[in-house]
């Protein structure tokens, strides 16, 4: 499907900056005080790395939209 845009939502919890997300895609996910997420033209490159690292962070702050057919 395609993964067209992917974003941090600290509506409701804040990053804990535990790098989880970086550690499943690096080339996407970059911490510091808190993650950011890197602009990247091409997200369906790293599609399963952003799945992983969205269904494994603690607080559940990665959000990504998916591209629809």
């Amino acid at each position: 499907m395609g993964i067209k845009r992917v974003w941090r939502d600290d509506s409701v919890n804040q990053c804990i900056a535990c790098k989880i997300c970086q550690a499943f895609a690096p080339r996407v996910f970059k911490v510091f005080d808190k993650m950011i997420v890197v602009p990247w033209p091409d997200y369906d490159l790293y599609e399963q790395e952003i799945k992983e690292a969205a269904e494994n962070c603690p607080v559940q702050i990665i959000k990504f939209e998916e591209q629809s057919n």
